[in-house]
């Protein structure tokens, strides 16, 4: 149990990092260790499991039993999808989410039912009334979109139901005054901290007036660096929840703006969940009842139970359908109709996307695009890098490009697919490529990339019988990592499939390197590629050291088609 009493904020689930991938751990958990007690033994058991098992990409390097605690007591535990008194199980609700059709029902179900306090978060001053994740999505229903910043300035303010006005007010009146600021003298950026000091100095003005303004991640306990820490806790919990959120595809993001809103589509279902959906945090008279609330997997309602609303839903998608027909139909076929017309505008979508870029029209924005990610404008940055850079292979064209992610109802990338594979692979008539792409630095890059990269090359080049070359975009490159992938394509390495040919760009360089292929009057081919590729990792033998042959790669980069 955690005790919330003397919270200032509300919270969401943060670990882990990712909702559906969530699945793949569960199953594991249950798998491994049903009917174990939860403690330090079996913790560190399941910590060592998931370091060794093929869909795990992270490392656990150290406080094995607290890596997991992490992983488990958050989001499964939290949203009812296991139990671990007396010992671990898996519940009603967590079986359907590993193991049914319908992961996403059972998702926005758990997280809608998820409330401050409850007998796993309790709070003794009576502070907190809220389902956290409701009223988000309230908000952004009734405000037509939130961005990050909103949600980790108001939206963490709401600990209780009857301070919904309040905050509402409170983003309206800063929408109203960053619309009006004169930009010759300030921007969105600076009024929006300024704001965000005085929210945080106003929340916690008992612990700054009486010093106790020491955190966790710091010895330092200056005021600057107090405040600094709060506001970055917010936009973590504020990307948390934008994640978790968008899990369910009652929500998705706005290309441009990075808002989360809600798509026209989903209007009526989201309606319904906030029209039919207990607001308040409900009191129960044991661990034994919240239990049994929590993991019911057939509630709070969607609209989805209701078969006459399902068939409305149908219609306005498909107004071939034949309303007859669609009655005869039992509530899961409908659902499959459904989600099988929802398959299919998707993949249209993509397929519409992909038409488009190979005309080279989405050059501007997707430059636009790397500089929001650079100047932190993006929701999920690290997802939205991935996409782009695939879009930005897609519209070299002369080749069957695929991204490793799962896509919204939209065509907007909504999570990474499953790991152990490359972030991006183009296959090409006659040679492969992989294609990395990270915001990680310094040493954790090298930590985090340097071996998964080669590996996935590896893997790919025994798969296809064929040359294949990797390119690794980073925003930034490691000193570490540059030398090892130098080294890599000077030695050959049995498991890596002998020289691993990869090339290292920053992503200043691959700008570059796009640039050069727009304003080149013959567009490149994939020989063209082929060739840029074989000269810089070839370059790697008849240079000095590492720097030489990233100078090299520079240089080539100017000229490269």
């Amino acid at each position: 149990m955690a005790n919330i009493t003397g919270k200032k904020s509300i919270f969401f689930v943060t670990s882990p990092r990712s909702p559906l991938k969530m699945q793949d751990e569960i199953k594991l958990l249950v798998d491994k260790l049903t009917g174990r007690i939860w403690n330090t033994d079996s913790q560190t058991e399941f910590s060592k499991l998931l370091s060794s098992s093929d869909f795990f990409e992270g490392k656990i390097l150290s406080n094995l039993d607290f890596a997991a605690r992490d992983r488990v007591n958050r989001a499964p535990k939290a949203l009812g999808l296991v139990d671990l008194q007396p010992v671990v199980k898996i519940t009603d609700a967590g079986n359907l989410f590993v193991n049914g059709k319908r992961p996403k029902e059972i998702l926005s179900r758990q997280l809608f039912k998820f409330q401050l306090p409850s007998p796993y978060h309790t709070d003794n001053e009576n502070t907190f009334n809220i389902r956290p994740y409701l009223e988000l999505l309230r908000l952004i229903y009734e405000l037509d979109g939130l961005n990050k910043n909103e949600i980790a300035m108001f939206v963490m303010q709401l600990t209780n139901i009857d301070r919904y006005e309040d905050v509402r007010s409170q983003m309206l009146n800063f929408r109203e005054k960053v619309s009006s600021i004169d930009r010759n003298f300030t921007n969105y950026r600076r009024t929006a901290d300024e704001i965000f000091n005085n929210i945080v100095s106003k929340l916690y003005k008992e612990e700054i007036r009486q010093g106790n303004i020491e955190t966790r991640e710091s010895d330092e306990n200056s005021l600057e660096h107090f405040i600094s820490t709060k506001k970055s806790n917010f936009k973590d919990y504020a990307d948390a929840a934008i994640r978790y959120l968008r899990a369910t595809e009652l929500v998705a993001i706005k290309k441009g703006t990075y808002k989360i809103f809600v798509p026209e589509e989903k209007m009526a279902e989201v309606k319904f969940i906030l029209d039919n959906t207990e607001r308040k945090a409900l009191k129960f008279n044991s661990i034994v009842d919240f239990k049994a609330y929590l993991f019911e997997p057939t509630f709070p309602a969607l609209i989805t139970d209701n078969k006459q609303k399902l068939i409305v839903e149908i219609l306005k998608v498909d107004r071939q359908s034949n309303r007859s027909q669609l009655e005869r139909l039992s509530l899961e076929e409908l659902k499959d109709a459904r989600e099988a017309l929802a398959a299919a505008s998707l993949e249209k979508n993509i397929s519409e996307q992909v038409t488009e870029l190979k005309t080279y029209e989405k050059y501007d924005e997707i430059l636009e695009t790397y500089l929001d990610i650079e100047e932190d404008r993006t929701i999920e940055p690290s997802l939205i890098m991935e996409w782009n850079t695939w879009r930005a292979f897609v519209m070299l064209d002369d080749g069957d490009i695929k991204a490793n992610l799962r896509f919204d109802d939209l065509g907007m990338p909504l999570d990474t697919a499953p790991g152990n594979r490359p972030d991006i692979l183009c296959n090409y008539e006659d040679f492969g490529l992989t294609v990395e792409v990270t915001l990680s630095s310094g040493q954790r890059q090298y930590e985090m990339e340097g071996e998964s990269v080669a590996r996935h090359l590896g893997r790919q080049k025994s798969q296809a019988k064929k040359d294949t070359f990797c390119i690794f975009v980073a925003e930034f490159l490691n000193s570490a990592t540059l030398a090892h992938f130098y080294a890599l394509n000077r030695i050959p390495v049995s498991y890596y499939g002998g020289k691993a040919k990869i090339i290292p760009f920053s992503l200043s360089d691959f700008k570059l390197f796009l640039k050069q292929a727009y304003v080149s009057h013959t567009k490149p081919s994939s020989n063209t590629i082929k060739n840029f590729l074989t000269r810089i990792s070839d370059s790697a033998e008849s240079v000095e050291d590492e720097n030489e042959w990233y100078a090299n790669i520079s240089s080539l980069v100017n000229s490269w088609v």
